[in-house]
């Protein structure tokens, strides 16, 4: 990864985050984020770079100069922004089914655990 465009196109696809939710996030139109992705911007305002690295939890360190790790954080917050994120883009009935799912992976999780310490 050559560029800092190549770097935010992976970093928003480890992400699984959309152009147009990292958008509104930094407060930008959407294709203002195609054009960075597309190299079309050679530049990033120190604003946006900020708030772009933020929303995704990556350092600027990595994303501007492709130094040091990608991960900004390795604790939950990160995944507490994006979940609040798609949650807000959902309607409310796709909310509670994905919320229905994530108890029943949960449970399946434990049962793999249990099974796996009692030698099953």
């Amino acid at each position: 990864m050559d560029t800092w465009q190549t770097r935010l196109k992976y970093a928003i696809e480890m992400r699984a985050v959309t152009k147009l939710a990292l958008a509104k996030h930094v407060g930008i139109k959407a294709p203002s984020v195609s054009a960075w992705l597309s190299s079309k911007s050679k530049t990033m305002s120190a604003e946006h770079g900020i708030a772009v690295c933020e929303f995704l939890g990556i350092t600027q360190e990595w994303l501007f100069l492709g130094k040091g790790s990608m991960d900004e954080v390795k604790n939950d917050t990160y995944k507490r922004k994006v979940l609040t994120q798609l949650a807000a883009e959902l309607p409310e009935f796709a909310v509670d089914e994905a919320i229905r799912r994530i108890a029943d992976i949960k449970e399946f999780v434990e049962t793999v655990k249990k099974n796996t310490a009692s030698g099953q």
